[in-house]
């Protein structure tokens, strides 16, 4: 497997398990608060997507979706309605840019990925170590939309294999 494949598989299992936690989730659900501390659904997407952002930029994308709003959720935390990012379209527009994205990491040049880019962290980097690095963040997040699925009192959406199966059966 070449890493221009790995790194597009990575991403597509991260949307793909993104899709499913944030499937059912309403505006007023995505503001439910872990407790105590942490961050609710809508201020972990808003992260997600200011993160592929730059990884989007990384593989000479177009951003998911510019918005001031998504400086929210840099670094501080979202516990207020009049806070909150608008969900349905940070949403929408993070799933919509899947095929682009997954397309874009395929297509990268050898000689791309080998290239010395700014590390987040200081100094350079390959770009190949940072959009591995990325897909970690990225994944990391989208398990806590799981987390947040169940503080909104929604059943979890990441099934064990036949688990979907054995509850029809019942």
């Amino acid at each position: 497997m070449t890493s221009q494949q790995s790194l597009a598989q990575h991403f597509g299992f991260m949307y793909q398990v993104a899709a499913a936690n944030l499937d059912g989730i309403t505006q007023e659900q995505s503001l439910a608060q872990p407790s105590p501390g942490g961050n609710c659904a809508n201020w972990i997407l808003g992260h997600i997507v200011d993160v592929q952002n730059a990884v989007m930029g990384l593989v000479s994308q177009a951003p998911v979706w510019e918005n001031d709003q998504l400086r929210r959720a840099s670094y501080d935390p979202i516990t207020r309605p009049a806070e909150a990012i608008d969900w349905e379209t940070m949403k929408s527009r993070f799933l919509a840019s899947k095929e682009r994205c997954l397309s874009a990491m395929a297509s990268t040049s050898d000689a791309a990925l080998a290239e010395k880019v700014p590390h987040p962290f200081g100094g350079e980097s390959p770009r190949v170590e940072i959009l591995n690095l990325l897909a970690f963040h990225q994944t990391y997040h989208v398990g806590q939309l799981g987390l947040s699925r169940r503080i909104a009192g929604l059943e979890g959406a990441i099934k064990a294999p036949g688990q979907a199966e054995r509850a029809v059966a019942r």
